[in-house]
């Protein structure tokens, strides 16, 4: 090894291991997250992941009606090889999350 790389080694080492002061108050700060209730926080994060299983649905859907025309969007198959398993994971994935809306 170089002594450069040896060097970059070091640095990186100690910045990992002395604390850096600036972000002490951080850390305490980051895990308030959002004030309210429990079934409040339960009901935003219900609305995030119905949005989201619904885009991941959308996604799975354009990607499978748009097989023959973008090779690389989805699972990088050409038009001979059918659809990318990719594009039904997306729609589970998608309808799993949906799912948990009504949970």
């Amino acid at each position: 090894m170089s002594k450069l790389a040896i060097t970059l080694f070091l640095v990186s080492v100690v910045f990992m291991v002395v604390p850096d002061t600036s972000f002490a108050n951080k850390f305490t700060t980051i895990g308030g997250g959002v004030s309210g209730t429990d079934p409040e926080k339960l009901a935003i994060l219900k609305q995030i992941a119905a949005y989201t299983g619904t885009f991941f649905i959308l996604l799975g859907i354009l990607s499978i009606a748009t097989k023959d025309r973008f090779e690389g969007f989805i699972g990088m198959r050409t038009k001979d090889q059918g659809i990318s398993p990719g594009s039904y994971v997306l729609i589970i994935l998608g309808a799993l999350l949906s799912l948990l809306f009504f949970v």
